[in-house]
């Protein structure tokens, strides 16, 4: 007996320093899963509840603010002609007509620009909106600069036109030198005047592109003559029928010399042509191309001198000088 009680005695000091020996804060089965949300303190001398965020509601606190930035991202205003948001320093963006939204804003380097190239009313209007802009009239001190980049730009394109007419004059010379690879044609002109250049290969085969050139050019300019004429010309109907009843059939009694003379006075007929309708169009094409720059150049610095007011999204209609108007309305940009 008395070893029983020692015995219940020792378990019960045995559970007593267990029960003193526990932790603090209780262990529970939640501790590790998703709902774990608060933490209880016991020790404290009043209990204090400690919030912990999940991991789902951190991601979506990070999804609004990339939304949030996404929103400034795409509020910011940009070019609507080169798409940019940033330009040069002097570079503004400006609202000058009724446009909303994305073709609201415009830099004002890429407007002037396209009021300069652009014909028509782009000069003091919307091309998309239609809305007329707010000018405001400034002096421009004339530029001497602008005047030689115009002489230059005229200068390009008619060097530009020469170098295509020597391409073309050149790829014929060096046809008729792979029709002629024995140089048969060619010495058949070393006994007279022209022997000359029957010596030089280059000299002559670039005489007989010159030549071509100019025969063709003198045909095609004749077609294109006779083409224009109106058929219903009362003045020309007796030269309708004036080429009929002759034709190559009829060369064939003649000797070949006088065909070969025939070929000539048609060479020499057709290259005169060909060089009256290649003066013609070669002054053409000058004055295009100077009335083409020259009309840009002014325009350039009537953008200069008309400047395009920003209305900042609030568009009234604008009013003009009657002296201006008149102006632009005899350039026909207004």
């Amino acid at each position: 007996m008395k070893a029983e009680l020692q015995m219940e005695e020792s378990s019960r000091l045995r559970n007593d320093d267990e029960r003193d020996t526990d932790p603090l804060l209780p262990k529970s089965n939640d501790d590790h899963g998703d709902g774990g949300d608060v933490v209880v303190v016991v020790d404290a001398p009043s209990p204090m509840v400690i919030p912990v965020l999940n991991a789902s509601e951190v991601v979506e606190e990070d999804d609004n603010g990339g939304d949030d930035s996404d929103l400034e991202a795409g509020s910011t205003p940009c070019c609507r002609i080169c798409l940019e948001c940033d330009g040069e320093e002097d570079d503004e963006l400006i609202s000058p007509c009724m446009c909303k939204g994305t073709q609201q804003f415009v830099h004002r380097s890429c407007l002037d620009h396209w009021r300069s190239v652009k014909e028509g009313f782009a000069f003091s209007h919307c091309t998309t909106c239609k809305a007329q802009f707010h000018l405001r009239v400034e002096s421009f001190e004339d530029n001497s600069w602008r005047k030689l980049k115009f002489r230059l730009f005229v200068a390009r394109d008619v060097i530009l036109g020469f170098l295509a007419v020597q391409t073309a004059i050149a790829a014929m010379g060096a046809f008729a030198y792979l029709m002629d690879k024995d140089g048969a044609f060619r010495n058949s002109f070393s006994d007279g005047w022209d022997r000359i250049l029957s010596n030089h290969p280059i000299p002559f085969y670039y005489c007989i592109g010159v030549v071509t050139f100019f025969v063709l050019l003198g045909f095609c300019g004749l077609i294109l003559h006779c083409s224009a004429m109106n058929s219903n010309d009362p003045r020309m109907a007796g030269c309708q029928n004036c080429c009929y009843g002759w034709g190559l059939l009829d060369c064939f009694p003649a000797s070949m010399e006088a065909c070969f003379g025939l070929v000539i006075v048609f060479v020499v007929i057709f290259a005169i042509l060909g060089i009256a309708y290649g003066f013609l169009a070669a002054t053409m094409g000058i004055q295009r191309i100077w009335q083409r720059h020259y009309h840009i150049l002014t325009k350039r610095e009537l953008t200069k001198e008309y400047i395009v007011e920003d209305l900042h999204g609030c568009y009234t209609p604008p009013k003009l000088d009657q002296e201006h108007e008149e102006r632009l309305k005899m350039l026909n940009l207004l």
